[in-house]
């Protein structure tokens, strides 16, 4: 069947080139990149949702924190809940320093 489209003229070069390699037709090289499209598709539609659980040595969800909200998220990433992670963070901060210190950075009571 003849149809007509509006191809991206970068794309159309990528497929005329590769038709040239293959020893195919410009139609027939298209043709295979639809219906490979299809089966991808179709694939990633018959696929079981991955569910993913906390980790219970991380200690589980932060209580308050509404995973569907963007800004909640990002409030609680940056602002940490416990000192502990907060001299972590700041240890790793250091080493990735090395021996320099700054300002703003200061000594944690060990």
């Amino acid at each position: 069947m003849r149809t007509t489209l509006n191809i991206d003229e970068e794309l159309l070069a990528a497929y005329k080139r590769l038709a040239a390699q293959s020893h195919h037709t410009l139609s027939h090289v298209i043709q295979d990149a639809l219906r490979e499209a299809l089966t991808l598709r179709d694939e990633r539609g018959t696929r079981a949702p991955i569910t993913l659980a906390p980790l219970p040595e991380a200690g589980g969800l932060v209580p308050g924190v509404d995973l569907s909200s963007h800004a909640s998220l990002t409030e609680a990433l940056e602002q940490p809940a416990d000192d502990e992670l907060r001299r972590v963070m700041r240890r790793e901060a250091e080493a990735g320093r090395g021996a320099e210190s700054g300002p703003g950075t200061e000594a944690e009571p060990g």
